[in-house]
């Protein structure tokens, strides 16, 4: 207990030095992290599906040239 108390103050601690002396930008509202991670994965996927279909793409030139 007394470890996690020591623990939270250094941490407490630290952030409000932190905070005090550097220009820390505000973190986002949650609503917004979750849109911003959503949008991540939407671009993600549609680069993974053009990646997908050029590999389809090429495998099926190779195969027409191998034959």
């Amino acid at each position: 207990m007394i470890k996690f108390l020591l623990t939270f103050g250094v941490g407490l601690y630290t952030g409000i030095y932190v905070s005090q002396n550097y220009e820390i930008p505000r973190v986002d509202e949650p609503s917004r992290i979750v849109e911003k991670l959503k949008d991540l994965i939407e671009e993600h996927r549609k680069n993974r599906n053009a990646a997908e279909q050029l590999l389809h793409d090429v495998k099926k030139e190779a195969k027409k040239i191998i034959d």
